[in-house]
């Protein structure tokens, strides 16, 4: 027969257990995984396919980080209950995003030996007005993997594995560059408004004569002698 007393001291031993191996890992400096800290309080994920896992993922990461992916900037409104789009609104654009295999060698009988994952990705950001944030910038990796037409279904899952490692760091590596971002980066600079040229009157041009005359009497314009009329009686 089971112990009641012996059963109890056993899961309170498991409990401090536990508690303690917390503690030591704690005071080792050891801290659970969280996500980035970003300036941004949402953000619209545009030119990813509808079926495509490194959006899904970028997206999932992004909430994990205590980001807001929003459908559109109009939502992005609505959610800050603004008038207009806040400056807390990022647009994040994927102007590529690709992975494929291709063959990296082959025998002297043209049988695959090795193989290259590869994966791609293309991306700019842009501010709530619009203007650009974070120029076009390339993110991609590749890795070889050995192939064999025997065991061709279990090259196929070696395969989707090891895609999935290298989305997964894209994704670590987009996550960063967007922590990189500060508040003040959010607000467009203001350009500086071109000087349009000031129109001077008649009398602050006989001015700057009348100045330029009395610095040197050479600029003084003299008027041309009146010639008389010529007569015409004989």
């Amino acid at each position: 027969m089971h112990n009641p007393q012996r059963r109890a001291c056993l899961r309170t031993t498991l409990g401090l257990g536990a508690s303690a191996g917390l503690l030591a890992l704690g005071g080792c400096g050891f801290t659970l995984r969280r996500g980035q800290q970003m300036a941004f309080r949402s953000v619209q994920l545009t030119g990813f396919a509808p079926n495509s896992s490194l959006g899904t993922e970028l997206a999932r990461a992004l909430k994990a980080s205590g980001v807001e992916v929003v459908g559109s900037s109009l939502e992005a409104a609505r959610a800050a209950s603004a008038a207009g789009v806040p400056d807390s609104h990022v647009v994040f654009e994927a102007l590529r995003d690709s992975r494929d295999m291709v063959v990296a060698t082959t025998t002297s009988y043209g049988q695959i030996r090795d193989m290259t994952a590869r994966i791609f990705l293309r991306f700019a950001v842009k501010r709530a007005d619009g203007t650009v944030l974070v120029p076009a910038s390339d993110l991609n990796l590749s890795r070889d993997l050995t192939y064999n037409e025997k065991d061709a279904l279990a090259k196929m899952d070696e395969s989707a594995a090891l895609h999935k490692a290298m989305q997964t760091d894209i994704v670590n590596q987009v996550l960063r560059r967007l922590a990189a971002i500060t508040p003040e980066q959010l607000v467009a600079p203001v350009a500086p408004a071109a000087l349009a040229p000031r129109s001077v009157s008649a009398s602050e041009l006989a001015a700057s004569q009348a100045e330029a005359a009395e610095r040197d009497p050479r600029n003084a314009r003299v008027p041309s002698p009146v010639r008389p009329a010529a007569s015409t009686a004989r």
